[in-house]
């Protein structure tokens, strides 16, 4: 089983697995953070089409273009002049990237790519195809038996072995199709189809391909490796080192996926008008509200367990709320609550009518910070989770909660 070579490079003693388990709970924790804090709409689709538009740029161009020794922020403004000199395929893969449903499986998605690739500059064909779908099968074994084992193992990989899998399918297409023209732009773009069928991608924000640039020598030397090495080969390598160059591009293209959904939330609650004490609050709830992962829930009883989902669901509950849900009584569900309290897997917001039931902050409280989850804005007492309340920060500060910072 594939899963088997996976876990085997993971336990390896030269994985960094503390990399690994960061990129894997921030990839987790990002959809989360778009969902609990409301970034929805087209100020999100403007940055997600601008984000992917440069990093297709980055795609067509990373092995004509010398990025070597540049700064970041030169880096940024160079990638942004590639859109002019490889517009036609710059624009081509976007349009690939935006028609490729992932709804069928990876491994569907794979076989279309895999066509549209082998008929890039032949517009007819491509017309063709998107009119009716219909398209020939050519990925030839090993690659097309590993890629179908792959795709339909991978729906029972824990978030470590697909971000791991990810790049296995990245290095393997590069040794394996070195005869496909643009192969490896095809091996990066293969391995965004895989993270997003596995809804890995960042919310559509991961550019792997931007954070590739600063290491782009390095990159280079390790595609020359791959050349015509076959599936089988590459299964049996160690490849702890090559997979710890991947953490690192994974992690500073994973937090850069994150500092702009940041961004865009501070758009969306005019964080402007704050003062710095409140922005750091803000910024505390969006990084460190999120951090934690819904525990094991195992050793509970059901009631409990289904009282776990809904707090992590909804953000809070009550016992009135949930006496409502479950139809017992109010003494039932607090009970149950005093339980989860003694354990340490909720905490309490508020207090009397107004008491709700939230995720811990963090392994040890901070109770100056988590104090200030209970705000009144004006003369409304309000409630704010820690994965936050659109409702109440689009509100504009008043001087009365401004003190509270």
């Amino acid at each position: 089983m594939l899963r088997d070579v996976f876990q085997r490079w993971m336990n390896h003693p030269g994985m960094n697995q503390e990399l690994l388990k960061k990129v894997s709970n921030l990839s987790v924790a990002l959809p989360q953070k778009q969902k609990h804090f409301g970034l929805e709409g087209k100020h999100l689709e403007d940055v997600r089409s601008r984000h992917q538009i440069l990093d297709c740029a980055i795609n067509t161009s990373l092995e004509q273009e010398n990025f070597r020794n540049m700064h970041a922020d030169e880096l940024f403004a160079y990638a942004s002049r590639l859109e002019d000199k490889y517009a036609g395929d710059i624009g081509q893969l976007k349009f690939f990237l935006d028609h490729i449903s992932v709804q069928d499986g990876f491994y569907a998605s794979l076989e279309r790519a895999y066509f549209l690739f082998r008929h890039f500059d032949e517009q007819e064909e491509l017309m063709r195809f998107f009119e009716t779908q219909e398209f020939s099968r050519n990925l030839e074994a090993p690659l097309r038996d590993w890629m179908r084992e792959l795709s339909a193992e991978s729906h029972d990989f824990t978030k470590e072995e697909i971000i791991l899998a990810s790049w296995f399918i990245h290095f393997a297409i590069l040794g394996s199709l070195p005869s496909l023209k643009r192969h490896t732009v095809f091996a990066r773009l293969t391995q965004l189809l895989f993270l997003r069928s596995h809804h890995m991608d960042a919310c559509g924000l991961l550019a792997l391909n931007l954070s590739i640039l600063p290491k782009q020598a390095v990159y280079k030397r390790a595609c020359d490796q791959f050349k015509f090495k076959d599936v089988n080969d590459l299964l049996k390598s160690d490849l702890s080192n090559l997979i710890n160059f991947g953490m690192d591009i994974h992690w500073n293209a994973i937090t850069d996926a994150n500092l702009l959904l940041r961004e865009i939330y501070q758009d969306q609650i005019e964080y402007e008008d704050y003062t710095p004490r409140q922005r750091n609050m803000v910024n505390f709830f969006f990084d460190q509200g999120l951090r934690i992962q819904k525990p094991d829930t195992s050793h509970l009883n059901e009631r409990q367990q289904k009282i776990i989902d809904l707090i992590f669901e909804n953000h809070f509950s009550s016992t009135k709320d949930l006496s409502l849900i479950f139809r017992c009584n109010r003494k039932t569900i607090q009970r149950d609550f005093t339980e989860l309290l003694d354990m340490g897997m909720v905490r309490q917001m508020g207090n009397g009518a107004a008491l709700r039931y939230t995720v811990t902050i963090k392994d040890r409280p901070y109770n100056p910070l988590e104090r200030l989850q209970n705000l009144r804005l004006g003369e409304v007492p309000v409630q704010i989770s820690l994965f936050g309340d659109t409702g109440v920060h689009k509100k504009t500060p008043t001087a009365s909660n401004r003190g509270l910072f």
